[in-house]
């Protein structure tokens, strides 16, 4: 290694512990706000790596992520009691998208009301962020900012301006939402 790139790894180390300071209590605000889960079952690899990987998004202040993660979480949670309880293969599941698995899944009562509902609100904001629909950015950032809104542009959505805003408290929401979903598939021997 060459002295000119040892000192800009060493700015760059001194950068990130710096950084790592200023976000430590911000990340400890959010490891309070997950509690941990025990199963009853072992998950599947995949689903086990996309839940820890959710949390330490979490945890980490990676929003976007832990959403998209989340209705990835659901997918594969999807995909298994569809396959389990109505004795489809992958490849039949696999042709399906979220929408549709929630619908039937709901139908076969796997699903109640409302965690029907809440899989079609993560789906509509997992789309808006993955297709960068501004318009239904901006029907999240008024629902979350309320009256606040009016004014602000969509950005405030996507970079809070409190704990309490924005993309942020959804995040959250739907962590919460598809590790409680994950405990009542896996949570208990039954």
């Amino acid at each position: 290694m060459r002295a000119s790139e040892k000192v800009k790894e060493e700015e760059f180390r001194k950068y990130q512990i710096a950084r790592d300071e200023q976000t430590l209590n911000g990340k400890l605000r959010r490891w309070k706000q997950i509690k941990p889960v025990t199963y009853g079952q072992p998950l599947p690899r995949l689903l086990w790596e996309y839940v820890t990987t959710a949390d330490e998004m979490f945890i980490e202040g990676h929003f976007w992520g832990v959403i998209l993660l989340s209705a990835a979480i659901t997918e594969l949670l999807l995909a298994d009691q569809l396959m389990a309880r109505a004795q489809m293969t992958r490849g039949e599941i696999e042709h399906f998208r979220l929408e549709q698995m929630a619908i039937l899944a709901h139908r076969l009562q796997i699903l109640t009301d409302q965690e029907k509902d809440a899989i079609d609100e993560l789906r509509k904001l997992r789309n808006g962020l993955i297709h960068a629909n501004v318009g239904r950015l901006k029907e999240m950032a008024k629902k979350s900012h309320g009256s606040l809104y009016e004014g602000l542009e969509t950005e405030s959505y996507l970079v809070p301006l409190s704990d309490e805003s924005g993309i942020r408290v959804d995040a959250l929401k739907y962590l919460r939402f598809t590790r409680d979903l994950t405990f009542r598939f896996y949570g208990t021997d039954s």
